[in-house]
Parts: C-alpha cells; sequence; structure tokens
C-alpha cells in the first residue's frame, strides 16, 4: 500500500494488524508507519508515533526510523528540527548514520548553506572511519548543478582515494550521478572495479540493478549489442566470480530489447531465463504478451498467456481485461473462455470484470452455449456477476429467443456480485488498552485514541495525543 502510495490504506491496516488484531509491532512496522506519514505531510503524527516507541516499546527506533524522520522534517521545511532529532539520536547512544546526515547535508545544500554541510560532513568523518558514500553522491550532484563539475569530480575522487569497500547500493548512485553528468568513462571504470571486487561469499560488489543501470545505458545509446555484453560480463581479476542473475536483472533486458521491438533477442532471453533455477514472474510474462500484442503476434501472446495461467501466476484485472479485450478481437474468444476457466480453478479467483469481458465476448461472437457454461462456472465459484452483465446477457439471450434458459442461471445467482468490504471496525479503545498508535484510520478517523503495544504497559492518562 506504501509503495502504491496508497497511504490511507497504510495507516488503516496498520490499526487492523496491531489494534484490532492485538498482534504485537516491531520496529520495522512501525518505521513503516512513520515512513507513510511523513510522505503523506503528517510530519507531526510521525514523530507523536516515534515518541510512543521511545516511552513504551521493549526495543529502540533504529537508524531507519531517524532517517525517515529527518527527511520528513527536511521535506517540510523544519530543518533545524531535523538537526535537533540528529542531536537526540547522538544522545541516546546510536551511532552516527551516514543516510541521517546524508539528508541534513542534502538539506543544507539545497539551502544553498555549503558551509553547514561541510560541517556536518566533517563531523560525520571523525564519528566514522568508513561512511557511506552516498553522501559524496549527494555532493556530486548538488555541484554538478552547479556547473562545477572540478568540484564534483574531486569529491569523486576523495572518495575513491579512501579505498572504501562500498556496497553495490552506494556504488549505484554513483553509477547514475555519473551517468547523469556526462561521466561515462568514469562510470564504466567504476563498473568494471565492482565486477573485480565481486568475491562471493565473501563480499558482493554488484546487484542486478548494478546491470540494469549499465544495460540501461548501453540502450539509451542505441548501443544493443553491447548491452548483451554488458549483461554476461564478469569481472577479470582472479578471485572475482561472475554474478548470478536474478530474475529482476532478465526482466530488464527483455524489456528493453521489447521496447525496441528486437523479440527474438528477448525471447532467447526468456528460455535462458526459464532454463535457470529461476522461474519468470508475472512482469516477465506481462511484457512478452504486450509486445507480442503490440507486434500482432497474436498466437504467441496467447501461449505466453497460457503459460502464465499454468504458472499459477495471478492475472490483475486491469491487464486480464486488456488482453482478453486483444485477444476477442482477434477471434480468439473461445481460447480466452479456456484461460479464464483455468484461472477459475485456483484461488483467488478471477475478478468478476474478467468474466464480464470474456462472456461478452463469447456473445458478440455467437457463442451462446459457451458462454453459458462459463456463467455455470461464476455462479458455481460463488464470484457473482457484476449487474451490468446480468442485464446484457438478459438482453442478448432474449433476442436469442432463449430467455428461459438465462432467467434459470441467473436466478441462481441470487445474491449478485459484491465488491469486497473493509476489514471490520472496532469499539474504540479504553485507556490502559493494548494498541499501538497508528494515527487516525481513515474510517474512524477522530475516534480511536493511542494506546499501548501489546504488552507496552503505561500509566492511564499518559498516551500519545490522538
Amino acid at each position: 500500500m506504501y509503495r502504491a502510495k496508497r497511504y490511507q490504506e497504510a495507516i488503516a491496516l496498520f490499526h487492523f494488524f496491531f489494534n484490532q488484531s492485538n498482534i504485537v509491532p516491531n520496529i520495522v512496522s512501525y518505521n513503516n508507519l512513520i515512513n507513510t506519514h511523513c510522505d503523506e505531510g503528517n510530519v507531526d503524527v510521525a514523530i507523536q508515533i516515534y515518541r510512543h516507541v521511545i516511552a513504551n516499546a521493549p526495543f529502540s527506533p533504529s537508524p531507519v526510523s531517524y532517517r525517515h524522520l529527518t527527511k520528513g522534517l527536511i521535506d517540510a521545511g523544519r530543518i533545524g528540527e531535523a538537526v535537533d532529532l540528529l542531536r537526540e539520536m547522538l544522545t541516546k547512544g546510536h551511532g552516527a548514520d551516514s543516510l541521517v546526515y546524508n539528508n541534513l547535508i542534502s538539506g543544507f545544500l539545497n539551502l544553498g548553506n555549503l558551509d553547514k554541510a561541510n560541517e556536518l560532513f566533517d563531523e560525520l568523518k571523525e564519528r566514522c572511519l568508513v561512511y557511506d558514500g552516498v553522501v559524496n553522491a549527494t555532493y556530486m550532484e548538488w555541484y554538478f548543478k552547479q556547473g562545477r563539475d572540478k568540484e564534483a569530480m574531486e569529491s569523486y575522487k576523495s572518495l575513491l582515494d579512501r579505498e572504501f569497500r562500498m556496497t553495490p547500493a552506494t556504488c549505484n548512485v554513483l553509477l547514475e550521478v555519473l551517468f547523469k553528468y556526462g561521466k561515462s568513462t568514469e562510470a564504466w571504470a567504476l563498473f568494471h572495479q565492482m565486477l573485480d571486487n565481486h568475491t562471493p561469499p565473501n563480499f558482493q560488489a554488484v546487484n542486478s540493478d548494478t546491470f540494469n543501470i549499465m544495460v540501461n545505458e548501453c540502450f539509451k545509446l542505441g548501443k544493443f549489442g553491447e548491452a548483451l555484453a554488458t549483461f554476461k560480463k564478469v569481472g577479470t581479476r582472479a578471485n572475482s566470480k561472475p554474478f548470478a542473475m536474478d530474475v529482476a536483472g532478465y526482466n530488464n533486458i527483455i524489456a528493453r530489447f521489447c521496447e525496441n521491438g528486437m523479440l527474438s533477442e528477448a525471447e532467447t532471453l526468456f528460455e535462458e531465463l526459464c532454463s535457470k533455477s529461476l522461474s519468470p514472474d508475472v512482469p516477465t510474462h506481462r511484457t512478452l504478451i504486450e509486445a507480442y500484442l503490440k507486434m500482432e503476434r497474436i498466437d504467441d501472446a496467447l501461449r505466453v498467456f497460457h503459460r502464465m495461467v499454468d504458472a499459477g501466476l495471478r492475472v490483475v484485472a486491469s491487464f486480464g481485461n486488456r488482453v482478453f479485450d486483444e485477444l476477442i478481437k482477434n477471434g480468439k474468444a473461445i481460447d480466452c473462455a479456456q484461460i479464464l476457466s483455468k484461472m477459475g480453478e485456483k484461488d483467488p479467483k478471477p475478478d468478476p470484470t474478467c468474466y464480464e469481458v470474456v462472456i461478452k465476448g463469447l456473445c458478440s461472437n455467437g457463442l451462446l452455449d459457451k458462454s453459458q457454461e462459463l456463467l455455470n462456472e461464476v455462479i458455481r465459484y460463488g464470484i457473482g456477476l457484476t449487474s451490468p452483465l446480468q442485464t446484457y446477457l438478459m438482453e442478448t439471450f432474449r433476442k436469442a429467443g432463449r430467455e428461459e434458459e438465462i432467467l434459470r442461471l441467473l436466478n441462481m445467482n441470487r445474491f449478485g456480485y459484491r465488491p469486497p468490504t473493509p476489514p471490520p471496525r472496532s469499539s474504540p479503545q479504553t485507556a490502559g488498552g493494548h494498541s499501538p498508535p497508528s494515527g487516525p484510520p481513515p474510517q474512524i478517523a477522530g475516534h480511536q485514541p493511542y494506546g499501548t503495544p501489546y504488552g507496552h504497559r503505561q500509566m492511564p492518562g499518559n498516551y500519545p495525543p490522538s
């Protein structure tokens, strides 16, 4: 829910799991909630939750808590309070977290206060012999934007001179900044260094995101052959090892080839993926199906769609309905019915709108008997019919002189289609209850006071404000 920016639903789910269901939250749960409130612009609520954790939980806030909160405060134009929170973090005995410092350094740079940013950076270097190079990437980005390329590259060189063993997450940020500002020679040199340093299980220096950045840069320049060579590139150092590519890496390069109409190369990579101990996922199949439909290779799209369903992968309504519609337009209504029948054999069941699209497609092609078979499945599975589909079926079968047949079936569907209902609400918690703060959930805003996490006792009257 958070990744989909459905913040109110994320908050409601926290409330449902940890307030109503009495599941005990951990710091990761709280951090997700804090992040949600910060991104929604409710940083004061996020801080209340942070204070509640300090007062009541048997654990302390983590560095991630401070990362979310400092970023939220800075985004709200309250950088002074973010600095205070950094001091509080250090006072409570937490180590100097590079990403918390980076939030503040970035905030001051964006305000044009280079001196304060440098002061914080110097403090970080004093506290940490090894800090995260993402801070240098922040400086580089700011210098590049100012047209101060020399200072940007000096910052980059100073980082390399320290010879830190940098994680893929850090190096990937550096790669993106270098490419963004035309420093491709340095970016490729860093990539080759990362490959040389990749010595699992001792040290993992690259990940699929690393390869995605490099592959995408090749495609951006139209260097398709080089993209494939880069995808398979390994280090040259004696003890370096090849990266075991994951599904996400395959998905990226397959998508790039499909975008450029190079389906033969995409198919080869898909077959290679299937030959490994990896399973193509929803994005893999979706990319190929959409590419086949775009190229009007209907039979290939149908084949991969069958494979997707046979693999037990979930077909969401928005995607499935679009594919069903295209296939039906190209004379594949019967095939769509077969696929939908297979989908119906598994849980969760297909969305009622999928049946609406396919049943209407069958009827429009004069396949009323087949539409009845599919309608029988809908009723047998208890999926229910949408009102527009019921109306459409009545009119269609009436015109065919088969009104009684459809009426018998529709009468079996006595409950019709009902959209999913949200989780039931509980009555407001009383003082001393066992519910962690979540911020007022949408469905009960203004009625639910903050309580305490399950097992975290506190005296009556010490609740964080609601």
